[in-house]
């Protein structure tokens, strides 16, 4: 049996990009082992601000110059990792034990990185896998992140922790342009695994049932005030110039939701509801003829779908470097930009055939890379060393113009007070069994990959056995599959 510690975790939350993300890598990851391997996953969550955390922003300058020192093998090197680990454990406890204790640590940092220089929002995040690889002398590969920072200490900082790992890959091209200037030399291009989310089974009841005629909408990251006023106008619009109706797919954006039901009649407009699982949103993504969004992951799922996108801003470049990873010539527009993303939103859609065509070959090619990744992550594993992976994906020219632009929108955020409760803030450990359900949505689209990881992580957990077995003995399509 081999144990793997996945360090920011966030398949539990209530966003299906972090569902997305968190649970296809589950699969991904199962995939680089041996078929016949037990797989055992500790779920290492990515935790709230605590005591522990203004405590050692106290100390922030010896925290960076510490992970300098081993970073770069000085004669401080065996001192600083001290401090490090010491610091590792007080502020992980348990959690800090299962990474010490795994096969393979598996970290991704997603969009976290990016929201300031203090402790909480800067160093800590890299702290963990960088002690694993350190101090434990664990194997780490990291992968969906993107590379972002309006402040140069964290980008040295993060480039001083990937460039540590055994295999450091970003998310879309803006993060790997920066991710390399920024002196992370191996930085690999492998796109988020979301990418391979399978179309789940239909809700119940269906928000869109057998109607047809809808178009997608999302929110944005970005926290500009008049961002739903915008969007919203813009659904309007393209509703009136179109006859479709919107489905609002919102798992946080309570205030657009709110502002929806407050504005628009009942009957012009569906919404998937919010405990609604990832697979569950695309399969209804391929139902709409595009989908209008800021969000990055709702468009990833959206193109998994095979829907196309209108894509908005957000809270980082990483919009930017996703419209180039799809092959798109179309620019990511700011709210404001009315006219020309209604416009661009009536062409898609009178020209469904030659848009869908061209998405599917690009996520084609994306699926492709993420494959051979796998196989180079599996070789990592095995104790090779396979060299630089290779991707076959556009590059992105990262402009001066797009960093500036970006961080002026994170600026000051590194000055704000960091909200934090006595104690350590560990949260609970989550069982394996706790994502049998998402796991499940995959069987249809994906069944080879989904069947061997429960099989592999079935003979590594009893509780996750029983668990499997129960659903199966009401499910005869899973039994047989299973069997």
């Amino acid at each position: 049996m081999k144990r793997i510690a996945i360090i920011n975790f966030t398949g539990f939350r209530g966003n299906w990009g972090c569902q997305a993300t968190s649970i296809e890598l589950v699969k991904f990851i199962a995939g680089c082992f041996p078929q016949d391997e037990a797989l055992k996953f500790h779920f290492v969550p990515l935790l709230p601000s605590s005591r522990v955390d203004v405590e050692y922003d106290r100390d922030l300058d010896r925290v960076f110059a510490a992970f300098s020192d081993v970073a770069a093998g000085t004669d401080r090197a065996a001192s600083s990792l001290a401090y490090l680990t010491r610091a590792c454990e007080a502020r992980y406890g348990v959690w800090a034990e299962h990474v010490r204790n795994a096969d393979l640590v598996v970290f991704q940092a997603e969009g976290s990185m990016g929201m300031g220089a203090n402790f909480t929002r800067g160093p800590r995040l890299m702290l963990l896998p960088f002690v694993a690889k350190h101090a434990w002398g664990r194997r780490v590969v990291s992968m969906n992140q993107s590379f972002y920072s309006h402040e140069e200490i964290i980008r040295k900082n993060a480039a001083e922790a990937f460039g540590s790992f055994d295999f450091s890959a970003f998310r879309e091209g803006a993060s790997v342009a920066l991710a390399r200037a920024s002196g992370v030399a191996q930085a690999a291009y492998v796109p988020d695994v979301a990418f391979l989310s399978p179309r789940g089974p239909a809700m119940t009841p269906d928000p869109i049932g057998d109607e047809a005629g809808y178009f997608a909408v999302s929110g944005s990251a970005l926290k500009d005030p008049r961002r739903y006023e915008y969007i919203m106008a813009q659904a309007e619009a393209i509703r009136e110039a179109t006859g479709l109706k919107p489905i609002l797919a919102l798992s946080r954006d309570y205030k657009m939701t709110l502002r929806a039901m407050m504005k628009w009649p009942r009957g012009s407009y569906a919404r998937i509801p919010s405990d609604a699982r990832y697979a569950q949103v695309t399969g209804v993504f391929a139902r709409c003829r595009f989908l209008l969004s800021g969000r990055y992951h709702m468009s990833i799922l959206s193109a998994a779908a095979g829907t196309p996108n209108v894509i908005l801003t957000g809270n980082s470049f990483k919009n930017e470097g996703l419209v180039s990873l799809l092959g798109m010539t179309r620019p990511v527009h700011g709210f404001a930009d009315t006219d020309a993303i209604v416009a661009e939103a009536l062409a898609v859609n009178a020209n469904q055939e030659a848009e869908r065509a061209a998405l599917e070959a690009q996520v084609g090619r994306i699926r492709e890379t993420l494959r051979a990744a796998q196989v180079h992550v599996a070789k990592i594993i095995a104790g090779e060393t396979p060299g630089a992976f290779v991707d076959t994906l556009p590059p992105y020219d990262l402009k001066s113009e797009v960093l500036d632009r970006y961080y002026a929108h994170g600026r000051g955020k590194g000055s704000k007070p960091v909200k934090a409760w006595p104690g350590r803030r560990l949260g609970r450990e989550r069982p394996m069994r706790d994502i049998l359900e998402p796991l499940l949505d995959g069987i249809a689209q994906d069944g080879p990959a989904t069947l061997a990881t429960l099989k592999r992580m079935a003979a590594a957990d009893v509780d996750f056995a029983t668990a499997l077995e129960a659903r199966a003995a009401g499910d005869p399509a899973l039994q047989q599959a299973l069997s």
